[in-house]
């Protein structure tokens, strides 16, 4: 829906160009093409950070259910690291090998 939205945004500004000013044809579509690429590269953007939160939303859960992550290479679990949700990356528990190591949950699989 909020796609929508910035297309109608778009065409809005083309219409006002196109019947507002003064500019010739080609100055108008250069115009409409820089609109139209700055609004598809933040439409990628969304949909990249998505995705990203996604795949922590999914590494999370599993976390949480106890299973095993590897993340870079390190196999992660509720007894060797605890997991930060404001950093949204797992920290070494006291009393292991990884103490104090902190890992992005984004590294993990």
């Amino acid at each position: 829906m909020g796609y929508l939205f910035w297309f109608g945004i778009v065409a809005l500004v083309f219409a006002l160009m196109h019947y507002f000013t003064e500019l010739n044809g080609k100055q108008k579509g250069m115009i409409s093409l820089v609109v139209t690429l700055v609004i598809a590269a933040a439409i990628a953007y969304n949909i990249q950070s998505d995705r990203e939160r996604a795949k922590v939303s999914a590494i999370e859960l599993k976390y949480e259910r106890g299973e095993t992550l590897v993340c870079q290479g390190i196999e992660v679990n509720s007894t060797t690291f605890g997991y930060s949700v404001g950093t949204q990356s797992f920290v070494g528990n006291r009393g292991t090998k990884h103490y104090q190591q902190i890992i992005n949950a984004r590294e993990c699989q």
